[in-house]
């Protein structure tokens, strides 16, 4: 393990809980990480694990305690972004449902916990040109809205069977839609899975998304009935028990926790050791793969920079996450994508 990143998870433990037990790592080695905290935006998590310890009163304890601060500003703001996106999508006809970010983020203590930097919402199909035209407006344009018409299931499930188990929950004075715990759960593990894994964040999310679940959670529908997406989503929650320490005691992935392979979990610690910002992962591409057609200096080296991570391309190539190497999932990513370049050049 990494000592950066282990101290992340370390840190991190528990953080999300309305009690969380206060931490016992040094001045030195928060120090040391608070770069990845800030970045990856779990700042305020770490707050929560030493405000009533030893550090409280240090210097690194003061910047995360801002961090918390600020957060919480921001979530009043974007808590009122969000009824107004309603407002004004529901006046050109639109339905949303309202995932991840705020969704999510309802199910901590305290929201300024969880920061997040958009809105990300799923319409009807039919709805989506409707949703598109009002968010163009000259209101619309003053919020960052991710759209989606469709979402990722594991049964086949379309997105009316996400309307059709979704809820209405508060927000202020507001009622907004939100995706059943099943579905959201499904939602939060297979988009950290994704994209590689890269903030300890999703992985409290996922944690936090557990431990709150309704009574009469169904993991039938949460897992659904495709089995190697099943798998991760187990594989998802198992990260959150192993590194984290989600309680999944009474969960049917309790086993699955158990058995996860060694490099999915060196390759979430591995995605944890450098420090980014909140919304972009910490690789970055020196150019567009275009640019090399008119000028091929630095290609090479730009490639490198692009080989996939393990976790990523086991999912986009549709691989199991077994004990087998990586290196065929990822040369199959590349693949596929190369090929998806090239058709879209020549098109």
């Amino acid at each position: 393990m990494n000592p950066s990143s282990g101290l992340v998870a370390s840190l991190l433990y528990s953080s999300w809980r309305v009690h969380a037990p206060s931490s016992q790592i040094s001045e030195e080695e928060l120090a040391n990480i608070v770069p990845l905290l800030t970045g990856s935006g779990a700042s305020a998590l770490a707050w929560a694990r030493i405000r009533d310890s030893h550090l409280r009163d240090s210097a690194t304890a003061v910047e995360l305690q801002q961090a918390h601060r600020l957060h919480a500003v921001h979530a009043a703001a974007f808590e009122e972004d969000i009824t107004t996106v309603f407002t004004l999508l529901q006046n050109a006809g639109v339905e949303p449902i309202l995932a991840k970010g705020w969704a999510v983020a309802r199910l901590y203590p305290d929201t300024s916990l969880r920061p997040y930097g958009d809105i990300d919402l799923y319409v009807r199909p039919g709805q989506y040109q409707s949703a598109t035209r009002a968010l163009a407006s000259a209101e619309g344009k003053r919020f960052v809205v991710d759209l989606h018409d469709r979402f990722d299931s594991s049964d086949g499930s379309s997105i009316d069977d996400l309307y059709q188990r979704s809820q209405l929950v508060s927000l202020g004075d507001a009622r907004v839609r939100v995706p059943s715990h099943e579905d959201h759960l499904r939602i939060l593990c297979l988009h950290f899975l994704r994209h590689g894994a890269f903030r300890p964040l999703w992985l409290c999310d996922i944690a936090v998304a557990v431990e709150t679940r309704a009574a009469d959670f169904d993991w039938k529908i949460c897992l659904g009935k495709n089995a190697r997406r099943a798998d991760w989503i187990a594989c998802s929650i198992g990260l959150a028990h192993r590194l984290l320490g989600a309680n999944i005691d009474d969960t049917p992935v309790a086993n699955r926790a158990k058995t996860l392979p060694v490099w999915l979990i060196s390759n979430v610690l591995k995605q944890w050791e450098t420090p980014y910002s909140m919304s972009q992962p910490p690789v970055s591409y020196a150019a567009p793969m275009s640019k090399y057609l008119r000028d091929p200096r630095g290609l090479l080296a730009d490639l490198r920079r692009r080989w996939p991570n393990a976790i990523e391309a086991t999912v986009y190539t549709g691989g199991p996450f077994n004990e087998l190497p990586r290196w065929p999932f990822q040369i199959g990513e590349c693949i596929i994508r190369a090929a998806k370049f090239l058709a879209r050049i020549s098109s």
